[in-house]
């Protein structure tokens, strides 16, 4: 049994578990041959390519496995669509397979996409990015057969600390490739593939750049650049393929990661066609800080124990049992491990907290008094904390593309980012301050809320259309108030779609559970939303979260405008995407509350006693 390597993991647990493990880089990227082009088609036929040769190995019993996160994940959901015989089970964590992915809500993802940009820009030409200095893929191939890859590298001619603009495409026009050792090659194996990346000898630009292809794709229906893919072609298109092949699938999510909603969408969806399982961890992108960890008490994590058995029981063929456990594995935050059957829980209620005078929130609706509350926007609220990214480093890459430099000298780290960690607990006691608030009465008891909060609002602004930003917060009795999940969207898509439209034509997949959609095509778009006084209905989920409000604690919904730079502010309101651009247009919002606009949000809670706890030998397995 055998499995794609994630990469920066050791082999080691799963070697000594009698698998091998198999590493590979996709088309146009390391030491690759061809240009990438991102989450395109070829790369799922590729994958699959792939999965056949190992299976057909010596050393392979036929029966292959994938595993990984972020793109990785992507990965494994796109090779299952192909269905090859040889692949018996995927482990997806937190795959890329947001319904908008680089627009969450319809609000471009401005910090991440620059910093990918930038780390795909090096990694793709064999140079180190300064803001990660990440090891570039070495060579593959020793043309001099003296047993060293590392001397495959060309000389660095101009001392830059980039070789692939030293040299040209066709080789034999530029200079002629000089390497240290001072041996001369014939093919050039490493070079030609980088230089490939930069420039495709059929005349494709090579590898394109991310932020390029992404941030003028405003709309889902919008075609990219290159191979003309919307953004249902790069994921949810091939959905009922993954159903067709009947595989088994073990997602892993983070509660923190910007990927969490289709995680959970993707369970619930294919669970009738699938065995799936679904493990949500207490965990960003990339983890989470030991100070965050401690203040929701968080215990063992059991990824590793669960994910062995998984591999057991669908690629060595031991009946653990592990497909006859329930569904979900998750972590409560102050409350421990649980399982739970299903998603969502058939025990949560719907509660709901509606907007009141004096930023208050009220369980009751008749007590919820009539009005409208004014919140002028600050397009310098941001949700994000240190450490600092310096994005001098991602500017140097735009000189080069060429585009614009960054409009923010550092980035901060919070679930859209993806890249490091916040370095505490997301604290956002002082953002609340630049933020419309709205905190309930002190709770009575512990309260449990596990699913998908919704937040409808009746807004109207003195601009025609404008971003909301939505902050569920646990607020301790001496002010704190720390972030518990949050989601954002653009007012203009006002029009609630069917969620089963996610999936491109008529799949006979019901898309579970049923969120607020708004279908994010062009033609949902109405850019005078607000325009002449008029009231809109703002309706969205925001993502999944399990979550412990103590005793004595308050609910908090904070409702903000902007969260710069990590979203760009609206290209209609700043179109330098700068805060304290002159030309901004600065809205004033009114957040409507009480009788027929009762603006809310409905949390769903469930019983503390829900769902058994989670075995300490499942835990330290």
């Amino acid at each position: 049994p055998v499995g794609p390597l994630p990469q920066g993991k050791t082999p080691g647990v799963f070697v000594q578990h009698g698998y091998a493990m198999v590493a590979a880089d996709m088309r146009g990227t390391g030491a690759s041959e061809g240009w990438m082009n991102q989450m395109s088609d070829v790369l799922r036929q590729d994958g699959k390519a792939l999965v056949d040769w190992i299976a057909a190995q010596p050393w392979s019993n036929g029966n292959v496995g994938m595993m990984g996160g972020s793109y990785e994940g992507w990965s494994q959901l796109a090779v299952a669509s192909m269905k090859p015989a040889a692949l018996k089970t995927i482990v997806p964590k937190n795959p890329g397979w947001d319904a908008f992915k680089t627009h969450p809500g319809g609000v471009f993802s401005y910090a991440f996409m620059q910093t990918w940009s930038g780390l795909t820009f090096h990694l793709n030409r064999g140079s180190s990015f300064p803001a990660f200095p990440l090891s570039s893929a070495p060579p593959v191939i020793d043309e001099d057969g003296d047993g060293d890859l590392l001397d495959e590298v060309p000389v660095d001619l101009n001392g830059n600390g980039w070789f692939y603009d030293d040299y040209a495409w066709p080789i034999w026009k530029g200079p002629e490739p000089r390497y240290a050792d001072g041996v001369k090659r014939q093919h050039h194996y490493y070079l030609s593939a980088i230089l490939q990346h930069q420039a495709h000898p059929g005349g494709a630009p090579g590898s394109y750049d991310g932020f390029s292809l992404t941030s003028a794709a405003r709309f889902r229906d919008a075609p990219r650049p290159g191979d003309g893919l919307t953004a249902p072609g790069l994921n949810w298109a091939w959905v009922p393929e993954i159903r067709d092949s009947g595989i088994p699938i073990f997602f892993q999510a983070g509660w923190f990661d910007p990927f969490v909603r289709s995680v959970f969408e993707l369970q619930s969806s294919l669970a009738s066609s699938n065995v799936t399982k679904l493990l949500a961890t207490p965990t960003y992108h990339q983890g989470i800080s030991p100070a965050f960890a401690k203040t929701i008490e968080t215990t063992p994590d059991p990824t590793s124990a669960l994910t062995l058995q998984w591999f057991d029981r669908w690629l060595k063929g031991v009946d653990n049992g592990i497909e006859r456990e329930p569904a979900l594995t998750m972590f409560v935050a102050n409350g421990g491990w649980r399982k739970q059957p299903q998603w969502p829980l058939a025990e949560q209620q719907a509660t709901r907290f509606y907007l009141d005078r004096a930023n208050a929130l009220t369980s009751e609706l008749k007590t919820a008094a009539r009005g409208k509350d004014s919140y002028k926007a600050d397009f310098s609220h941001q949700s994000g904390w240190p450490p600092t990214l310096d994005t001098s480093s991602i500017a140097e890459v735009n000189r080069r593309v060429p585009r614009a430099e960054p409009t923010s000298p550092v980035f901060l780290r919070n679930r859209q980012f993806m890249y490091g960690l916040p370095e505490g607990p997301p604290n956002r006691t002082e953002q609340d301050r630049k933020a419309l608030v709205y905190t309930s009465a002190p709770l009575q008891a512990d309260t449990d809320v596990i699913g998908h909060p919704i937040v409808q609002l009746w807004a109207s602004s003195t601009a025609d259309d404008g971003d909301f930003f939505f902050y569920l917060e646990d607020v301790a009795p001496d002010g704190t108030a720390i972030l518990v999940t949050e989601y954002q969207h653009r007012a203009g898509f006002k029009y609630l779609r069917d969620n089963d439209q996610i999936i491109p034509g008529k799949s006979g997949i019901d898309v579970k559970p049923e969120l607020p959609w708004h279908g994010f095509n062009q033609a949902d778009y109405d850019p005078k939303v607000f325009a002449g006084g008029r009231v809109a209905q703002i309706r969205t989920a925001l993502y999944p979260t399990a979550w412990r409000f103590r005793k004595g604690h308050s609910i908090r919904l904070a409702i903000a405008a902007a969260d710069w730079p990590t979203f760009e502010l609206h290209p209609a309101l700043s179109p330098e995407n700068r805060p304290d651009a002159a030309s901004n247009v600065v809205p004033t919002l009114g957040i409507h509350r009480g009788g027929r606009e009762a603006s809310y949000i409905e949390l769903p809670v469930v019983p503390a006693s829900a769902g058994s706890p989670l075995s300490s030998s499942t835990v330290q397995r």
